[in-house]
C-alpha cells in the first residue's frame, strides 16, 4: 500500500508552517520597505491583503463541507472539488498572498509565495498517490477531468443540495481561520510600527 513520506506528513506540515510563519515574523520585524509610504498605497495594500485573507478563510470553509471525513472513503468531486483537485490549498495560497500584502513587506510575501511553491507539489504527488491506491480507476477518471490546482472554469458547478461533514474536520478549519486572522492583525500591527517609526529595521535595498 505504500507509506506517506515523513516529509509531507500533516505533523511534519504544521510545523513546517509554523517554522516558516515565525521566519515571516522575524522579516517583518527587522526589515522595512519603501511600500511603508504610508497614505493610499499601505492602505490599498492592507485592504487587498484583508480581501484575499477573507477569501482563503472562506474558501478553505466552504471546500470542508465537501471533503471534511470524505477523502478516504469516496473520490469527492462536486463543489469545489469540481474546479480543482485541491480547493483546500489553492485558497490557503490566496490567504498567504493576503497576508504577504498586508505586512506591506515584499521579502515576506517572497518568502510565504516560495515556501508554498516549493513545498506544497510535493504535498499533492503524496496525497494523489494515496487516493489512486484507495480509489484506483474512480479517481484517475477525476485526474483526467479535473486540473490540479488552477480551476477550470470549463467545468460546471455541481451542488448536491445537502452535505454530511465531519464536525472534527470543520473545527479543525475553524482553528487555521482563527490563525490566519491572528497572522493579518500581526503584520498590520508590525507594518503601521513601522510606518510610525516605532521599530528599529534594516531598510530593504530593493523595495
Amino acid at each position: 500500500m505504500g507509506t506517506k513520506h515523513p516529509l509531507f506528513k500533516t505533523r511534519t506540515r504544521r510545523r513546517l508552517s509554523q517554522l516558516i510563519g515565525l521566519g515571516a515574523i522575524v522579516l517583518a520585524l527587522t526589515t522595512r520597505s519603501t511600500w511603508l509610504t504610508g497614505g493610499w498605497p499601505s492602505l490599498l495594500l492592507a485592504w487587498v491583503g484583508l480581501l484575499l485573507v477573507a477569501a482563503g478563510i472562506f474558501g478553505r470553509l466552504h471546500s470542508t463541507l465537501f471533503i471534511g471525513g470524505h477523502k478516504n472513503q469516496q473520490v469527492v468531486t462536486e463543489g469545489p472539488y469540481g474546479l480543482t483537485r485541491n480547493p483546500l490549498y489553492l485558497f490557503s495560497l490566496l490567504g498567504l498572498i493576503g497576508l504577504g500584502l498586508a505586512s506591506a513587506n515584499p521579502t515576506v510575501l517572497a518568502l510565504l509565495v516560495m515556501a508554498f511553491a516549493l513545498y506544497y507539489p510535493g504535498v499533492f504527488a503524496e496525497e494523489e498517490a494515496k487516493l489512486r491506491r484507495k480509489h484506483g480507476e474512480p479517481f484517475e477518471a477525476y485526474q483526467r477531468q479535473v486540473p490540479r490546482f488552477w480551476p477550470s472554469l470549463d467545468q460546471p458547478w455541481q451542488e448536491p443540495e445537502w452535505v454530511t461533514t465531519s464536525p472534527a474536520h470543520f473545527r479543525s478549519a475553524l482553528g487555521d481561520a482563527f490563525w490566519f486572522v491572528a497572522a493579518y492583525v500581526a503584520f498590520r500591527a508590525i507594518a503601521e510600527a513601522h510606518a510610525r517609526g516605532w521599530l528599529p529595521a534594516y531598510p530593504l535595498p530593493c523595495c
